[in-house]
């Protein structure tokens, strides 16, 4: 390891140990409480070993036809995958080991950026291994790149950088899976797209019951170029997630949609941000969430829009479906801006199944679950009609709507 990344860990560490957690008490964090975390996992909890690793071939998403790369417990595992030509791919455990001047940029840690935290700090001194993709100018890859997250327990922090270059194309799907054993997902990943490059970028949250998830998500947009997220959330106990996204020069645009469907005690919480830093961009931000049981989600959405980002073009939407009396959303979308001349809006709603629907359909002859089944199904539609990829699509409307109550019978809906 060279000093220049040495010193970076180090200073990454210091600031874990006088920030350590966030708390309920910073503004960011008010409504997620991670202090159960070494109660779960012990003392060290950052240091927390895995169980024995578990299989890639149980967590597949069927008919997807993707290169594949498999992270195992936060190692990359070469042997595992099946990864494309033309494009550079390399673990971040072997550019340490021999270019680590390479990964100096990718390994720093920013303690002014948005949602910066101990969480962020801890992230760069521990992380071990991830991934380094680099697409070239002009290609595009014939199938997506899944990379495929296991964790059998154990604490695993993670950091993944992404470059797609001028007019290049990438489709990549970071899929979080496994067991359910006590662990911490810690992961960041740092994505850029040069001038005109398009990415679409499926982030799936499918781990274990007993499972920590705080993810990072970093996007730095240059001219013209696109970026759509498809964030979805079903797994883990609690999962926090931070979307940090610059429009950095003129036409950029991008989209965020986010669903979570939860239950029993589980707790989602997403903080995204978007930063229109040119003139003539454009964003567009679509969460739903249906929530059953005790569970929680939180939303805080903000556009902030620059002195001289005149032109932009912004819209911001929450909407959220509650099935228990007992579940809870926390919800804040919010506009800061610093010039007249843009076009932006937000909103949020949050509601039961109507009643006048269900009556509606009952009346049509379905029973009142096949109706419920209905409901939920279309309120969340709108979001899964987005995702191009159909295996993917259908993979997450099985998942989803398999987890909640009076909802046996979705299947048959499927298409």
């Amino acid at each position: 390891m060279s000093n220049a990344l040495n010193t970076i860990r180090e200073a990454a560490w210091r600031t874990f140990e006088v920030d350590g957690l966030p708390t309920t008490r910073d503004e960011d964090w008010k409504y997620s409480d991670l202090s159960r975390i070494g109660a779960l996992l012990g003392d060290q909890w950052w240091d927390a070993k895995a169980e024995e690793a578990v299989a890639a071939a149980d967590f597949s998403i069927p008919d997807l036809d993707a290169y594949r790369l498999v992270i195992s417990n936060g190692d990359f595992d070469l042997a595992a995958s099946d990864l494309p030509d033309g494009v550079t791919v390399k673990s971040l455990a072997a550019l340490i080991q021999d270019e680590p001047d390479t990964t100096l940029e990718l390994m720093l840690h920013d303690s002014d950026a948005p949602f910066a935290s101990g969480i962020t700090a801890l992230n760069s001194a521990k992380a071990s291994d991830g991934c380094c993709i680099c697409v070239p100018d002009n290609v595009k890859l014939d199938r997506p790149l899944h990379i495929l997250h296991l964790s059998s327990g154990g604490a695993a922090h993670i950091r993944t950088g992404i470059t797609i270059g001028k007019h290049a194309e990438l489709e990549i799907i970071e899929h979080f899976v496994g067991s359910d054993v006590a662990g911490l997902t810690n992961s960041l990943t740092a994505i850029r797209l040069e001038a005109g490059a398009r990415c679409e970028h499926y982030r799936l949250q499918l781990e274990g019951t007993k499972q920590y998830h705080l993810g990072r998500v970093e996007i730095a947009q240059q001219r013209d170029s696109n970026y759509i997220l498809h964030a979805v959330e079903l797994g883990s106990m609690l999962s926090r997630v931070d979307v940090v996204n610059g429009l950095n020069e003129p036409g950029a645009e991008s989209e965020l949609n986010g669903l979570f469907v939860l239950s029993g005690r589980q707790h989602v919480d997403h903080h995204t941000r978007m930063a229109h830093e040119a003139p003539h961009c454009k964003s567009r931000e679509n969460y739903r969430t249906v929530l059953d049981g005790r569970s929680r989600g939180v939303f805080n959405g903000k556009v902030v829009v620059a002195e001289g980002a005149v032109k932009t073009d912004s819209a911001q939407s929450n909407a959220n479906l509650l099935l228990s009396n007992r579940a809870e959303i926390d919800t804040k979308p919010e506009l800061e801006i610093y010039n007249d001349d843009v076009k932006c809006a937000h909103g949020a709603t949050v509601g039961q199944l109507d009643k006048n629907q269900l009556f509606y359909l009952k009346s049509r002859g379905l029973s009142e679950d096949e109706a419920k089944q209905l409901l939920t199904f279309a309120f969340a539609d709108e979001l899964l009609a987005k995702m191009k990829s159909k295996p993917i699509r259908r993979y997450i409307e099985r998942a989803a709507f398999a987890k909640l109550p009076n909802l046996s019978g979705l299947e048959d809906m499927l298409v």
